[in-house]
């Protein structure tokens, strides 16, 4: 069975920035986006073989919450000069690859940019 997509997901609409800092929001925003994977029947990767190596997603739920905040990414441009791009995930965007035993292969959203050289 070929791998299908799920999202964007109703429950991670119209969510408000998180404030830098808000340690409990942040938690609070992991855990929803644990339930709302969740919910929709995702499993993590392993879990049919039983060797699951995260069960609750938590280093990508929380690599992916952390990064909804605006971040600087350092690059070049093509011609060499030094770029800074302010970054940061578009939540309400999120959708997830499974696999035929709704395993997550991939996560997918769209990104807020805004670059200037330096």
């Amino acid at each position: 069975m070929p791998k299908r997509m799920l999202g964007p997901f109703a429950e991670l609409q119209s969510l408000e920035t998180v404030p830098a800092g808000s340690d409990g929001a942040l938690l609070e925003r992991m855990q929803l986006l644990h339930d709302v994977l969740e919910a929709a029947g995702c499993h993590c990767n392993g879990h049919r073989d039983g060797s699951e190596r995260d069960s609750d997603w938590g280093s990508d739920i929380s690599e992916l919450i952390a990064r909804c905040g605006p971040h600087d990414v350092y690059g070049l441009d093509l011609e060499g000069n030094r770029t800074v791009s302010q970054v940061s995930i578009k939540l309400d965007t999120l959708r997830v690859e499974i696999d035929a035993d709704n395993e997550i292969c991939a996560w997918l959203y769209e990104e807020t940019i805004n670059t200037r050289t330096r």
